[in-house]
């Protein structure tokens, strides 16, 4: 009598990719078909969706067993790589002890929970060269379903009424997030695009369309900024700039400078692209919400409970509910106060330097330099939207499997040549390189 034989790697896989497709609303978005929306609902939101809740306990669960028994916890070396992002997450968790709604905190932060894991997960089992590829393309084919159900199902796929009436949203229950989703697809790939690798191609075209579909002044921005800042490192990679640090460093003040510069003109560039430069609508609500920040500015009102609390209830009553303050930074402020913040700051820091040193030393330095770029594009489009620490984000999850290391492989392996990578099957998982391993 035959058996069936399952390898192990095909259940990670098949985990993985379920875990991809939950985070990313596609199943999400099948299971709510027929349903009404929760976004801008305040019952609803605050409750949750029980299928979502089962989907993150697995998400949750499979991770932790997973890392128990391959002894991660036990490591000296994942708590040194990781100890900034612990600190945040024990931040988070200890805003319980003073939260206006512990349990609603408590559901919020085994939520966040469930998407560290994930990514944990997924950055121990994949190269950084395979992760940028199956994320880049799983959003790019998210994308491709929401562009197929535009033609069969406009009114979903599409926003009606309002000024934003007409523009695409796709599988994504908010046009913007999913318009930036799409731009860092497009900025995981571009490594591989460089290596005109199909896949790669074909789904960075239909995150492109869904972009351009969306009427999305902040993907277009993140696109041409990503890929200036990446073929800006890339070219100093290819001239081997990289290989000395003090050389390195001096070119990356450069940019910084650059970058200053460009800022000190934001007003003049928004306005050639026909938007209002004030982002009046986000500044209005930074300022209604400032006297509840100065009021909890040092610890906040525990994790996702600002909007559960009786401060928040003059706020809804006069201008509905929001669901968050649309700056990553204003959120942290109302969840955790001034402790909370400066352990999100501390956290950027040590994910831009993880990729920093790694591009310095030549490990998968294309590769790096990509996810050095997205990085430092989340800092700053936390600014303007709920990005870190959203648990509901895919930007999160994306960020979070960028910075997390695990060193249970020591061997380092040289950087392949674009020769090397054109020969490779599109997709193929590369060698383990040390600082991801």
């Amino acid at each position: 009598m035959s058996t069936l034989e399952i390898r192990y790697s095909t259940l990670r896989d098949a985990f993985t990719l379920f875990g991809v497709l939950f985070y990313i609303q596609v199943i999400t978005f099948v299971l709510s078909l027929g349903g009404a929306p929760s976004f801008g609902d305040i019952d609803k939101d605050l409750e949750g969706n029980v299928a979502n809740q089962i989907c993150g306990l697995i998400t949750l669960l499979v991770p932790l067993f997973f890392f128990i028994r391959n002894k991660v916890f036990l490591s000296k070396t994942f708590y040194r790589s990781n100890f900034f992002l612990l600190m945040f997450m024990l931040c988070v968790i200890a805003s319980i002890g003073w939260s206006h709604d512990p349990m609603l905190s408590f559901k919020r932060i085994i939520a966040m929970l469930s998407v560290v894991f994930f990514a944990g997960f997924i950055a121990y089992n994949y190269p950084l060269e395979k992760i940028t590829f199956m994320l880049g393309c799983a959003i790019g084919v998210a994308a491709l379903i929401g562009l197929m159900l535009a033609v069969v199902m406009p009114d979903v796929a599409f926003l009606s009424g309002g000024i934003r009436d007409g523009a695409f949203k796709g599988v994504f229950a908010e046009k913007n997030a999913g318009a930036r989703l799409n731009a860092i697809a497009i900025l995981l790939l571009l490594p591989m695009i460089r290596q005109r690798n199909r896949w790669a191609l074909f789904c960075s075209f239909f995150s492109l369309i869904a972009i351009l579909l969306a009427q999305s002044a902040t993907g277009v921005a993140l696109i041409i900024s990503g890929t200036v800042s990446y073929w800006y490192f890339l070219t100093l990679i290819r001239l081997r700039i990289n290989r000395s640090q003090w050389l390195f460093f001096g070119c990356t003040l450069v940019f910084l400078l650059a970058c200053l510069l460009l800022y000190s003109h934001v007003a003049w560039l928004v306005e050639i692209a026909g938007r209002d430069p004030s982002l009046t609508d986000r500044t209005l609500i930074w300022e209604l919400l400032a006297p509840f920040v100065d009021q909890q500015w040092f610890k906040g009102y525990g994790f996702g409970a600002f909007w559960a609390s009786p401060d928040a209830n003059a706020f809804i009553h006069r201008w509905g509910y929001i669901g968050n303050a649309h700056s990553g930074y204003v959120e942290t402020l109302l969840n955790g106060g001034a402790i909370q913040l400066t352990a999100l700051a501390l956290l950027l820091g040590e994910a831009l330097l993880k990729q920093y040193r790694a591009v310095t030393a030549n490990q998968a330095a294309r590769f790096r330099a990509s996810a050095l770029v997205i990085i430092g594009l989340f800092v700053v489009t936390n600014y303007v939207a709920y990005v870190i620490p959203n648990y509901r984000s895919a930007e999160f999850l994306v960020f979070c499997t960028l910075a997390l290391s695990f060193r249970h492989h020591h061997a380092t392996f040289p950087e392949l040549s674009p020769t090397a990578l054109r020969q490779r099957p599109s997709g193929e998982g590369l060698a383990r390189d040390s600082a991801q391993a």
